[in-house]
C-alpha cells in the first residue's frame, strides 16, 4: 500500500518529497516496532517478570495464586548479617548478557555507570548479592546474585524493593537473567544465578537512599517459599542528576483536531523521556501514538530516535520511553508521529442485546459476536467477540480491553463471570493482519435482564492518521 502511494506521489515533485519522506520514515518504524516485537518474544523465555505472568511460567500453577493474595510469610525472624560480597560474584561483567534486553542497562554499561554494592546475606544454604545499582530519577536497575548452595533447585523472586520504605511501582518491574538457565531461572544446586532487576520510578516521588531489596525462594520440589532474604544498602535513584538535560517545551502537538501537550523532554544517561498530557477536552479519548519519533540535532548530526521501547500512560497523560540519546546537547529537537489511536469519549462502550445474539453498539463495525467452534464450550449468557484489522493499521495495533462490570436497561450494574470457553480469545498478529478475540460471560442470570447489556471499554484499537510534529527544543 505504501509502495503505491508513493509512485502515485511521484507526479507532483513538489509533494513528494515531503510525502515520500514521511512514508519512508514510517516504514522504518513499523520495521524496527516489528523488530523489537520479534526480539521481546525471543526473549520472553529468559525474562523473568514481576508478577503473575511470569510466575506461571517459572513454577506452578500456585505460583499464580501467591502473585494475587499476597506472597505467605515466613517464618523465623532471626537476624542476619550482611557481609562483603565474594569477589566471584563482584564482577559487573557477569551481567552483561542482561543488556541485549534493556536499552537502559546497556547505555548503562556502556557508560560505565553501575555503581558497585557487593553486599549479600547468606541464609541456610542461599546468598544473596547486590552487586550493583544504577538509577536516573525514572528507572533503577539493581544487579544481583542467587548462590544456591543447597541440594535442589532453587527459583528467586523479588517481591519488593524500597527507598527509604516508599515502594516504587511494580507494574512494569522484572528480573532479566544474565546467563542462561538450562530449566527458566531456577538456578541448580551449586550453581550460581545473575539477573538484573528493574523497575521504574515516581519522579514526584521522595525516595531515600536506603534501600532494601527482598527476594523470596521458590522450591519446585517442595512447591513453597523457602526462604526470605533482605539485602539492605545506599541506592541514589538521582545519582545522573548533574548529567541530566531537561527542557520544558509547553507546546502543542495537534493530531486530527486532538491536542497534546508536550510537558518536559528529559535526556539522561540512561534513557529519553518525553512527557505527555491529554487535553481534557478532547473529544477523544487517546490511548497512543502511532510510530512517534523523536528528531534531534546537534551541529551538523542528526538523530531520529524512532518507537519508544515503553509507554507509561493513564487517561490523562503519557511518558515516552526512548533509548539514550548520542547527542550531547541538541540544538533542535521535535516530536513527530503519524497518526493516534483514539476513539470518540461517548462511543466507549458496547451494546449488545443478549437475548438476540446481537451487538446493537460498538466504536467501529469491525466488531462481531460469533458462534463456537463445534465443541466449544460457552456458558448460556456467555458472548464470544471477534475484531480483525488488515492492512498497514493494524501494524501498531494493541487488543481491546473490556471493564469488569456491565449495565443492564436500567442502569443496574452487575459483575461478569469467568468465562467457561477457555479455547476462544487472545491476540495474534501476522504481516499486515490483526486479529483480537475476546469472551464475555454476562452469566445465565443476564439472559432475564433488562436488555440490552452495556459495556465499557477500556481500551481499543482505532487508528487515526495524521502525520503532524511539534518543535521541542529550537535553535537560539
Amino acid at each position: 500500500m505504501l509502495d503505491k502511494e508513493e509512485r502515485v506521489l511521484m507526479t507532483d515533485s513538489d509533494a513528494v518529497k515531503k510525502q515520500a519522506e514521511e512514508i519512508r520514515d514510517m516504514k522504518l518504524a513499523n520495521a524496527v516496532r516489528a523488530g523489537i516485537t520479534k526480539g521481546r518474544k525471543r526473549e520472553m523465555r529468559r525474562i523473568y517478570s514481576y508478577g503473575a505472568a511470569a510466575i506461571a511460567a517459572a513454577a506452578a500453577a500456585v505460583f499464580i495464586i501467591f502473585s494475587f493474595t499476597g506472597f505467605p510469610k515466613m517464618a523465623g525472624n532471626e537476624t542476619l548479617v550482611q557481609t562483603a560480597s565474594p569477589k566471584s560474584v563482584a564482577d559487573i561483567e557477569l551481567f552483561r548478557q542482561a543488556a541485549a534486553r534493556d536499552q537502559g542497562f546497556a547505555a548503562a554499561l556502556e557508560q560505565g555507570l553501575v555503581k558497585p554494592v557487593n553486599l549479600g546475606v547468606e541464609k541456610n544454604g542461599y546468598r544473596i548479592d547486590v552487586v550493583g545499582a544504577v538509577a536516573d530519577g525514572r528507572n533503577a536497575y539493581i544487579l544481583y546474585s542467587v548462590q544456591n548452595h543447597t541440594n535442589k533447585g532453587a527459583d528467586p523472586v523479588v517481591s519488593s524493593l524500597e527507598l527509604g520504605g516508599v515502594k516504587p511501582p511494580s507494574q512494569r518491574a522484572q528480573s532479566i537473567a544474565a546467563l542462561d538457565l538450562d530449566n527458566g531461572n531456577e538456578i541448580p544446586p551449586g550453581d550460581t544465578g545473575y539477573f538484573v532487576y528493574s523497575t521504574n520510578l515516581t519522579p514526584t516521588a521522595q525516595y531515600k537512599k536506603d534501600a532494601k531489596l527482598s527476594i523470596k525462594i521458590w522450591g519446585r520440589a517442595a512447591n513453597k517459599y523457602l526462604e526470605e532474604v533482605d539485602v539492605n544498602f545506599d541506592l541514589d535513584t538521582n545519582m545522573l542528576k548533574d548529567k541530566e538535560r531537561a527542557y520544558y517545551p509547553d507546546q502543542t502537538l495537534t493530531i486530527a483536531g486532538q491536542n497534546i501537550k508536550v510537558r518536559q523532554l528529559l535526556y539522561t544517561p540512561l534513557q529519553t523521556y518525553v512527557d505527555l498530557e491529554y487535553d481534557p477536552a478532547n473529544e477523544k479519548q487517546i490511548f497512543n501514538l502511532i510510530n512517534p519519533v523523536l528528531v534531534g540535532k546537534s551541529g551538523d548530526q542528526s538523530e531520529k530516535i524512532y518507537y519508544p521501547t515503553e509507554i507509561l500512560k493513564d487517561k490523562s497523560k503519557t511518558t515516552l520511553v526512548y533509548r539514550h540519546s548520542r547527542l550531547k546537547r541538541p540544538d533542535t529537537a521535535s516530536l513527530k508521529a503519524f497518526g493516534i489511536s483514539a476513539v470518540n469519549k461517548d462511543q466507549l462502550k458496547i451494546v449488545v442485546d443478549l437475548k438476540k445474539k446481537e451487538i446493537i453498539e460498538a466504536p467501529d463495525d469491525l466488531l462481531r459476536i460469533i458462534t463456537p467452534e463445534p465443541g466449544e464450550k460457552a456458558g448460556e449468557g456467555e458472548i464470544l467477540l471477534e475484531r480483525k484489522l488488515e492492512k498497514v493499521q493494524a501494524v501498531e495495533s494493541f487488543d481491546m480491553s473490556l471493564d469488569d462490570s456491565f449495565t443492564d436497561a436500567n442502569g443496574e450494574t452487575h459483575k461478569r463471570l469467568p468465562s467457561e470457553n477457555l479455547s476462544h480469545g487472545g491476540l495474534t498478529r501476522s504481516k499486515d493482519t490483526f486479529r483480537d478475540e475476546k469472551t464475555y460471560n454476562f452469566g445465565k442470570e443476564a439472559l432475564d435482564y433488562p436488555q440490552p447489556l452495556t459495556i465499557k471499554l477500556e481500551q481499543y484499537w482505532i487508528p487515526v492518521m495524521d502525520t503532524q510534529s511539534v518543535e521541542l527544543i529550537a535553535k537560539q
